[in-house]
């Protein structure tokens, strides 16, 4: 079942092996809880920096900005907001990630973008994917394993599942 404990392994399985990173080269990735504890940082930049910090700063942006959207008088509970500090090549991007009931906040810090509106597509189709990838690992732990569901169906079973009693 859903526990932020098992997000940051499960982050790495993701980022690691289904996510496809390669159109992030001049960027740092952040995964971060709601109250800005970074669970899963992919840094590419060639600058130091504390993945705390960034976590933490991130959070805090996200919520300032939260709060400030709340003043729009027209917001529908279903938009999904996204948030972009930028220049034509520069900048950082945040979205939102529903796992569960619980929100996660995906980061991007880039530079040196020719085309920083395709980074932003692919930063909003990873956190899709990683929502889907969540939900289906959510789904298979409350079945209570991690293996196919039709593994062990033997052939008297699919005989039984594709004979017709039709009369």
């Amino acid at each position: 079942m859903f526990t932020l404990e098992n997000l940051p392994k499960l982050a790495e399985e993701f980022f690691s092996e289904i996510a496809d990173l390669s159109q992030l080269k001049k960027s740092s990735l952040f995964l971060c809880r709601s109250d800005g504890v970074p669970l899963y940082v992919r840094n590419e930049l060639n600058s130091e920096f504390d993945s705390s910090t960034v976590g933490a700063l991130l959070g805090g942006v996200w919520q300032a900005a939260k709060a400030m959207a709340s003043f729009i008088p027209t917001t529908d509970e279903s938009d999904i907001f996204r948030l972009s500090f930028d220049t034509s090549d520069k900048g950082i991007y945040i979205v939102p990630i529903s796992l569960g009931e619980e929100e996660v906040y995906l980061g991007l810090i880039y530079y040196g973008e020719v085309n920083p509106g395709m980074i932003k597509a692919k930063l909003r189709d990873i956190s899709w994917r990683l929502a889907e990838f969540w939900s289906m690992t959510d789904i298979q732990e409350r079945l209570g394993s991690s293996e196919s569901l039709f593994n062990n169906i033997t052939d008297a079973e699919m005989d039984n599942l594709f004979s017709s009693t039709l009369q």
